[in-house]
């Protein structure tokens, strides 16, 4: 038998609970998993009744401190946001508009009492976790492709093509500039790769390009199974620091944000503290 969850004389339906656990499902086992846990459906089931009180608490809370939305603007929000309402009656679509109108109203109510965050604040995270702020050493590369497709060519042809490239190159036969016209990819991106970090590659590809020096060339290597790449390292950039000014603008926001989602469960203890919640079954 189903347990009755009721929130201040409330009923969540059950379907609700099975449909918010569905939604959740994905996002809870990545989370579980990764912090070594083990997954269990009754503790997924925990976490969706817990975002539903959630919800249920913060549009009473709206219809009890917002002023109600006019038919006509409930109708353009509607209107505005029709895959959000699809799945609901038509009957039902001007009420649930105007009750999301009343939340998005007290979301920016609490937006509003946020105080705005100082370059003092900013300043203190900044210095405070300067490894989030680290820049590792990189590589800038330019690369020789050779896409694999049965339409074009197998892998091993591929393979053969470049290594062929690379002896020539060692050679002094071919030079650089002279071989990256033959490129899959040279039309698209004149040869140039993406900057490398460490941390961005396999392990084993990793130490191989972050042992060459600016000027060499690398093995041919399998990036993926689509293609193979000859790669020449341009330029090698030393670990650094991302310049405060640099982060300024993000930092702040980010930190302002975060205060935003502290208001917002402040509110949502408030409520839960005097709430009426009930479950049965």
């Amino acid at each position: 038998m189903p347990m009755l969850l009721m929130v201040n004389g409330v009923e969540i339906a059950e379907s609700r609970i099975v449909g918010e656990a569905d939604r959740l499902r994905a996002d809870y086992v990545g989370y579980v998993t990764r912090n070594g846990g083990e997954a269990s459906e009754v503790q997924l089931r925990e976490w969706a009744e817990e975002n539903l009180i959630e919800e249920e608490l913060f549009r009473q809370e709206a219809a009890a401190t917002q002023p109600e939305p006019t038919d006509a603007r409930a109708g353009q929000w509607v209107a505005e946001h029709q895959e959000a309402y699809a799945a609901l009656p038509e009957g039902e679509r001007l009420a649930r508009a105007k009750s999301d109108l009343r939340v998005r109203r007290l979301e920016k109510e609490l937006r509003k009492r946020v105080a705005p965050v100082s370059e003092a604040q900013v300043r203190g995270e900044y210095d405070a976790h300067p490894e989030q702020f680290a820049i590792p050493e990189q590589l800038r590369l330019s690369h020789i492709c050779r896409l694999i497709d049965p339409r074009l060519r197998s892998k091993a042809t591929g393979y053969l093509e470049l290594l062929k490239i690379r002896t020539d190159l060692a050679s002094g036969s071919l030079t650089w500039f002279e071989a990256l016209e033959a490129s899959d990819t040279y039309q698209e991106d004149r040869g140039l790769f993406e900057s490398v970090a460490r941390g961005d590659l396999p392990t084993e590809f990793e130490e191989h390009l972050f042992g060459l020096k600016p000027g060499q060339v690398s093995d041919v290597l399998d990036l993926g199974g689509s293609s193979l790449h000859l790669f020449r390292v341009l330029a090698v950039e030393p670990p650094s620091q991302m310049a405060f000014e640099a982060v300024l603008e993000r930092l702040g926001q980010a930190l302002f944000e975060q205060a935003c989602q502290e208001a917002v469960e402040g509110a949502l203890d408030a409520l839960k503290a005097r709430a009426v919640i009930r479950r049965e079954g």
